[in-house]
């Protein structure tokens, strides 16, 4: 729902809100049945079953390979733990587990298999007759009385919908952003006033790790990771033992290599640890939810604050949105003041803007009109009481995140029946084109009738005056013909 509002800019639909809310319930409701039937029957994901999900996720890739700097940054963006995410992925792949379970055990008999090769793969030799409506357009015949039953009995399309003739005024970002000047002296202020909070790059750090997964032997488990440890710091070559033995499979191909990664990226026991290390110490085994870790720190980036020369390109882009989005707002306030101080004609407002007074000559409540289109904030502004009745100008109307408009009404035209007259030959149009299509279907089934008593498809189709289609041989899924044939 959220993501369609920021679409269409507006609040949705009573009824598109409740539809929403209902598939999002059922769907909840859907997902922890197959949780609870997941547990119920034993399905379960291994740590390192959930490591290889993680790795895989396109998301949390760099290269091609699994980037914890990016797992942790799409994390913190979305508010979320490690923790929370991994057990909401758990769950979603033994429900997976669940689903390929009763997919892997369904089966066909042969016979059955058979018979949907035969059926798939039937051709049938047709001959088809058309009989288009329009061809019997022209015999239709209806008295004035039809016409006017008709007229009457649809009524709500002879009208023309109630409408409005606007005036409106409209300021938007663009407006005022050629306005904004950078000079050196103010983006200086502006680094020194942001610099801190923005520019800061955090200690990062270079590390390798091998990670021995728990499983159902802890004790075993350490011992591995101890001995990997010892045999690390009497030198032999961490790559390699990370190569050869680690259990993660998104930094075992690369000898363990983790990144550069700020503490962030890391679970907690791991990352006090890595980050209480000096470069090139050997620590471990440290116990994590995934199993015991021996790390090895390469390098490290000391934090540090980014000069003005090195974030100048974005600085100067900060600076520019920062200003252009504080004189849009003050423009729009004072769009807003001026509007509402001359109640009664928008003619000052755009003269004290410097802005051009537009005019849109048919709007509508149900689409609206161009050049404004059809937002639904606007259309409720034009029809309120107070800009259509008492003729004042509309309160400043946000138009998404660059737009703001102020409208006034200068005509209001109220729905109308249109007379018979005017639309007649509209009215008369629908009504053959009615009795055509109901001639054509009795046509039909009255040749359809005599085939089925033996006659010739070429004869009924002569007397028809209709051209009989050359022999087709087609299948069920046969392109270019109608799919009711």
């Amino acid at each position: 729902q959220t993501e369609l509002q920021q679409t269409t800019r507006d609040e949705l639909p009573p009824d598109v809100v409740k539809q929403g809310q209902e598939q999002l319930v059922n769907e909840f409701i859907r997902r922890e049945l197959m949780v609870q039937r997941a547990g119920e029957f034993g399905y379960r994901i291994s740590d390192r079953e959930l490591a290889e999900a993680l790795a895989g996720i396109p998301a949390l890739q760099v290269d091609g390979q699994f980037s914890r700097d990016r797992y942790a940054a799409l994390l913190r963006s979305q508010g979320r733990s490690e923790a929370d995410f991994e057990a909401e992925l758990r769950r979603d792949l033994e429900i997976n587990q669940l689903r390929n379970a009763v997919a892997a055990s369904a089966f066909a008999l042969p016979g059955e298999i058979r018979r949907r090769v035969e059926l798939m793969g039937e051709t049938r030799d047709v001959q088809l007759v058309v009989l288009p409506a329009e061809q019997f357009a022209a015999a239709v015949t209806f008295t004035p009385e039809e016409v006017a039953a008709r007229y009457s009995k649809g009524e709500a399309d002879f009208r023309t919908p109630e409408s409005v003739s606007l005036q409106f005024v409209r300021l938007s970002l663009g407006d005022v952003a050629a306005g904004v000047e950078v000079t050196e002296e103010s983006l200086r202020a502006y680094y020194e006033q942001v610099a801190a909070e923005r520019y800061v790059a955090t200690e990062r750090r270079r590390a390798r790790h091998v990670l021995v997964e728990s499983g159902s032997d802890d004790a075993a488990a350490l011992a591995k990771a101890e001995a990997l440890a010892k045999r690390a710091r009497d030198g032999e070559d961490f790559a390699s033992l990370a190569a050869q033995n680690s259990d993660d499979p998104g930094s075992k191909s690369q000898g363990g290599d983790l990144g550069w990664s700020t503490r962030e990226s890391f679970v907690a026991p791991f990352a006090d640890a890595l980050f209480a290390m000096q470069g090139g110490e050997i620590r471990g085994p440290v116990k994590t939810q995934f199993g015991y870790h021996v790390i090895k720190l390469e390098e490290i980036e000391a934090g540090h604050q980014r000069s003005l020369d090195e974030v100048r390109g974005e600085l100067e882009a900060d600076y520019r949105k920062d200003r252009e989005q504080s004189a849009f707002y003050e423009r729009s306030q004072q769009l807003a003041d001026e509007a509402f101080a001359s109640l009664d004609s928008l003619e000052p407002v755009a003269q004290k803007l410097g802005l051009p007074l537009q005019q849109v000559a048919t709007f509508t409540r149900q689409e609206g009109g161009e050049p404004l289109g059809n937002d639904r904030k606007l259309i409720e502004a034009a029809f309120s009481a107070e800009v259509l009745e008492a003729r004042q100008n509309s309160p400043a109307i946000s138009v998404g995140d660059d737009v703001v408009v102020v409208l006034r009404v200068t005509e209001h035209r109220p729905a109308s029946q249109r007379p018979l007259e005017e639309v007649r030959a509209q009215v008369e149009a629908s009504l053959r084109a009615e009795r055509a299509q109901q001639a054509a279907e009795a046509a039909a089934k009255a040749a359809s009738a005599r085939l089925s008593a033996g006659e010739s498809l070429a004869a009924v189709a002569a007397d028809l005056g209709r051209p009989v289609s050359g022999a087709m041989s087609i299948r069920r899924n046969a392109e270019g013909v109608p799919p009711d044939v």
